[in-house]
């Protein structure tokens, strides 16, 4: 990895009995078991790619009836407060299974373990959607890192779900195929040269890390600094990574990368002035 990355490397809170605070994501292959993998190296890169379209969905309690399980190119993304919750807690807490119960009663302060049970809670009445399914049936395959995989309880179809903490905001990612979010969130002692081309430029670097296992990605710094929102990068072995910058408010910023190439955004959460290229349903 170029030197010139070192200091790139992606700052994400994961929730995990062994490690919390800063660390990375372990990506899941929908369909298989993840396997180690060699560093990343960079073919040649587009650095502009088409803009998927954006759909854009209220949060309620209601879940929006037009999201279906993703199919391919199409990504899901949910942003909340830790505080929303689709049903009372108390019915919430019953569809967490036994080591989600386990781990979160092991969190070190009250707030870490709401934001855990808050985000297992949504995921579940999420994925419970997409398989029709009751919540506490939903069968999560789990990293211990927020790296999920569930599979169709009739049909096997297989997806795959990554969640990323940004400040006071939850952001759940669902698709069909590999991803990884990376989120950068200031803090009062940031170094005066975080800008936000600097914060923008972690964040893609990192969920190219996140979705890889954490290869070392070896990719020319200007190739991320592009001003398109969507890129596309040919990791050589690994084949081509779409990237896309996530609208945040503030100063906050988010990318995700897929395996594949994104055509369509359904959007939950996100307020209609914050989505560029939406369409409300």
């Amino acid at each position: 990895m170029p030197s010139e990355l070192a200091y790139l490397a992606p700052s994400r809170v994961r929730d995990s009995i062994d490690s919390l605070g800063t660390n990375s994501a372990n990506a899941l292959q929908a369909d298989q078991p993840a396997r180690p993998v060699q560093p990343a190296r960079t073919a040649h890169a587009i650095v502009s790619a088409a803009a998927p379209q954006f759909v854009s969905h209220p949060l309620t309690r209601h879940y929006p009836h037009s999201v279906a399980a993703p199919r391919a190119g199409e990504l899901h993304l949910w942003r909340f407060r830790c505080e929303w919750l689709p049903v009372p807690v108390q019915e919430g807490e019953t569809w967490l299974s036994k080591g989600e119960r386990e781990r979160a009663r092991l969190h070190p302060n009250a707030a870490l373990r709401k934001r855990f049970i808050s985000a297992r809670v949504v995921t579940r009445w999420i994925v419970a959607n997409l398989f029709d399914c009751e919540p506490h049936a939903v069968d999560l395959q789990d990293d211990g890192n927020e790296k999920l995989r569930a599979r169709h309880p009739h049909d096997g179809r297989g997806i795959t779900i990554d969640i990323a903490y940004a400040g006071i905001w939850i952001v759940i990612g669902i698709a069909s195929t590999t991803l990884g979010l990376s989120v950068a969130v200031p803090s009062p002692g940031a170094a005066l040269d975080d800008t936000r081309e600097t914060s923008r430029q972690r964040v893609r670097y990192g969920s190219l890390c996140n979705a890889l296992r954490y290869a070392p990605v070896d990719i020319d710094l200007d190739l991320l600094s592009s001003d398109a929102a969507s890129c596309a990068f040919d990791l050589a072995e690994h084949g081509r990574w779409h990237v896309l910058d996530l609208p945040m408010s503030g100063k906050i910023r988010a990318a995700v990368a897929l395996a594949q190439p994104i055509t369509q955004v359904h959007a939950v959460g996100w307020p209609k002035a914050l989505v560029f290229g939406e369409r409300n349903v």
